[in-house]
């Protein structure tokens, strides 16, 4: 007779393997499918690898519930798995005295949200902390806290940390059809099928196709597109934190930053997209955002890019989580996590586990097991990396393009 698994998770992105991770450590017996060859293929391989603190999300957000809850674990986890992660606090810098007004209105919403420790500092403050940024700022905002990390590494451990606690994982695996039963779900797949007692949609920029397959229609996925130009390590130096601009109705804008590896990155980008895969950059942005670091550090000046890429973020039109429990359907859905996933993905699984446990009536079947161990990575040039004995594509751009140099250092 086939396993029945107590939950199963479908989708391998950053909140996927968070949800799994949750789950199995206290005790659920768990199984994550995931529809292409290798974990965090889609939005989580192309994102910025920033950890926020919340301090610009909508007071009254389940986003920024979930952020709070993240933040502080985040960095149990890091420091448990062994992972790399740097606290450099980001400068939000205004370049007009239009822009310079609308500081003080950041740092108030920043207080109300519970983030108080964003700060107005002076031109001669900004130039103490950045030295290398181009003369031409009108105000500065501080935002201690924000943080640097490898978004892949932080996935995959999180994947593996489950694995190595009991959960089954299975990629090439793409859900075709969903059968409701009398104790919970079948799951008919490209690769058999799987009965579990509740499902977890964590199907990103196809949660709402996944959800259809449950006869549910929560929102619809309206991808948006985000492009960034990658410069050396050796350009690192310029920049101390990261560089953001005073955002616009339009959004948060493109912000200058270093990643964990020192690769100074201008990006994201922000576009409609006509297509969930990930499309490729095009060279008339990118001159552009080569333009702009240039601009507002000019040391950047004459040093080429090594690296592209673009990212696609499952937005829909509301600027919040989806986060919805429908216990007799036995289905929880997660989506419409946009471009915070990593940010908020242990306060996601948190709330995950908790509808789980109070909504759906369901106890684990299994024991709890919390606790933090070492992960043991050695990577496998050009784009693999091992985990104790199990091999994993390396699929982001900032560790693939990081790890050359700096990786086995780290770990």
């Amino acid at each position: 007779m086939a396993d029945v698994f107590d939950v199963i998770v479908v989708g391998g992105g950053i909140v996927g393997c968070a949800v799994v991770w949750e789950m199995t450590s206290h005790g659920y017996k768990c199984l994550l499918l995931e529809k292409n060859e290798d974990l965090v293929s889609e939005a989580s391989s192309g994102n910025s690898g920033m950890l926020h603190t919340g301090f610009d999300a909508a007071t009254d957000s389940l986003e920024l519930q979930c952020i709070r809850h993240t933040f502080p674990r985040m960095f149990d986890v890091m420091k448990g798995f062994g992972l790399p992660y740097k606290q450099i606090g980001a400068t939000m810098v205004a370049w007009t005295p239009e822009q310079a007004a609308e500081i003080p209105v950041i740092a108030e919403k920043s207080r109300i949200a519970g983030i108080s420790s964003c700060v107005k500092v002076s031109l001669s403050e900004l130039y103490s902390r950045e030295p290398g940024l181009s003369k031409h700022a009108q105000g500065a905002l501080w935002i201690p806290g924000e943080t640097v990390v490898d978004p892949w590494l932080t996935a995959i451990s999180l994947a593996h940390d489950a694995r190595r606690k009991g959960a089954m994982i299975k990629t090439d695996t793409l859900v075709q059809s969903v059968c409701k039963t009398q104790s919970g779900n079948q799951l008919i797949t490209s690769r058999g099928q799987f009965t579990g007692s509740v499902v977890i949609n964590c199907g990103g920029l196809y949660g709402d196709v996944v959800d259809k397959l449950a006869g549910l229609q929560h929102f619809s996925i309206t991808p948006k597109k985000g492009q960034y130009a990658v410069y050396p390590q050796k350009m690192g130096h310029l920049i101390n934190s990261s560089i953001l601009p005073i955002p616009t109705s339009k959004g948060k804008g493109e912000i200058i930053f270093k990643t964990v590896y020192g690769n100074v990155i201008v990006g994201p980008t922000f576009e409609d997209s006509d297509t969930r895969r990930r499309p490729v950059t095009d060279s008339g942005t990118i001159q552009r955002l080569v333009r702009l670091g240039e601009t507002c550090v000019p040391g950047l000046r004459g040093c080429p890019i090594v690296n592209t890429y673009t990212g696609v973020r499952p937005a829909t039109k509301t600027k919040d989580y989806h986060i919805h429990s429908i216990p007799e359907r036995c289905w929880v859905t997660v989506g419409g996590i946009r471009s915070t996933g990593l940010s908020g993905s242990l306060g996601i699984a948190d709330k995950v586990r908790h509808l789980v446990l109070d909504h759906h009536k369901l106890e684990p079947s299994g024991s709890k097991n919390t606790k933090l161990e070492k992960m043991n990575i050695k990577i496998s040039p050009p784009s693999h990396a091992l985990f104790d004995d199990v091999m994993y594509t390396v699929t982001h751009p900032i560790t693939l393009t990081g790890t050359c140099q700096k990786l086995d250092s780290h770990l």
